[in-house]
């Protein structure tokens, strides 16, 4: 369902569950808005990436723009932890021989995707107001 809504502050929660539950296929686990998307949910590397997308198409918004993005993510930042199975620790081992820090993983929340979806939509809303 790539329906575009309008996100509105005072009804939108519900609408980004429903899309987060269309995107994951979940429909038994209880979400709220402190459901974290990787630890409660499961929602990791792809799947999370295209969980953002979907977010991104059904409200007509953009999360990452050239001005930064919506999470305020900092250098070796990540929303969600890669896809990949590396049994013996041997890729880590490598990037600690190289001095490659080890990713920080943002478990982003359903409020706070809600929360970023809003701020985009008030940005989407502002530009159209005042073209320049």
């Amino acid at each position: 369902m790539n329906d575009r809504h309008d996100l509105r502050p005072e009804s939108s929660l519900e609408e980004v569950i429903q899309c987060v539950r269309d995107s994951s296929g979940d429909r038994k686990t209880a979400i709220d808005e402190y459901t974290r998307l990787e630890k409660d949910l499961g929602i990791t590397g792809d799947d999370g990436s295209e969980l953002i997308e979907e977010a991104e198409l059904r409200f007509g918004v953009s999360l990452f723009d050239e001005e930064g993005n919506a999470f305020g993510l900092k250098e070796n930042e990540y929303l969600f932890t890669a896809e990949g199975l590396d049994l013996l620790g041997i890729c880590r081992f490598i990037d600690w021989l190289r001095g490659i820090p080890r990713p920080v993983i943002t478990d982003l929340t359903v409020g706070q995707l809600h929360q970023a979806l809003v701020r985009a939509c008030r940005k989407r809303d502002m530009e159209r107001a005042n073209p320049t």
